[in-house]
């Protein structure tokens, strides 16, 4: 996918590619470790014409710090989605909806997600 979207970022005149990998998906999924981005984004900006960046904020923060750093900035988080199951609701019971709950709990900032259960 991340080179899927360094073509496309070329192919706009993009100067980076940004990734929302965060510290709580290391030991879930191996290429969202800062070994693998690393490595993904030296071959991305060899790879590319335009030397194409791969950013990675969220590397070293927890999705709690998350939150509160969006809170900060005015993100409406009623108008982000998490789950991985689809639908009209978020279903609340997947990965995604367990941690994106613990995230605001974490924060301490109310989750205005419409969960189904």
């Amino acid at each position: 996918m991340l080179a899927i979207a360094a073509g496309y970022a070329e192919s706009v005149g993009a100067k980076g590619i940004v990734i929302a990998a965060h510290s709580g998906d290391h030991a879930i999924y191996p290429d969202c470790r800062p070994g693998f981005i690393h490595s993904m984004g030296e071959a991305i900006a060899a790879g590319t014409y335009e030397d194409i960046q791969l950013l990675c904020p969220f590397i070293h923060q927890d999705k709690g710090k998350i939150v509160r750093i969006g809170s900060e900035l005015g993100v409406d988080y009623s108008k982000t989605w998490s789950c991985y199951c689809g639908g009209d609701l978020h279903c609340g019971k997947c990965g995604t909806c367990v941690e994106r709950r613990e995230a605001f709990a974490q924060a301490g900032i109310p989750d205005p997600t419409r969960y189904q259960n």
